[in-house]
């Protein structure tokens, strides 16, 4: 995952998938890069920094979840026009928020 792709994404997005852009969410991202550590020394770590280690990890999951979706749309897998959109509702994501996720994969794919 490229954190530049979600750098990218609308605020709108990013409060749907995040919560909008917190403290917490750059501190996920940094988790996602390993900067953090691993298991007992990321909480550890997340703790003494002044995060609710399990507010990032939520975030952490909630980014992996739509990143995944999102190449999961690409793949074709949820369908296209109105069918996509109904399709990721029923299955609990904001079509719009994966749309833009979609958008910067693909742009960010682009420009390397």
């Amino acid at each position: 995952m490229s954190e530049l792709v979600f750098e990218k994404l609308s605020e709108e997005s990013l409060e749907q998938i995040a919560g909008g852009v917190t403290p917490e969410l750059r501190a996920a991202y940094s988790c996602l890069y390993g900067e953090f550590g691993n298991g007992d020394e990321r909480v550890r770590r997340l703790r003494a920094a002044g995060y609710d280690p399990a507010r990032v990890q939520n975030l952490v999951n909630e980014l992996v979840k739509y990143e995944s979706v999102a190449k999961d749309v690409i793949a074709g897998k949820y369908g296209n026009g109105d069918a996509r959109i109904n399709n990721l509702r029923a299955a609990g994501y904001n079509p719009y928020a994966v749309q833009d996720l979609v958008n910067n994969i693909l742009l960010d794919h682009q420009l390397y």
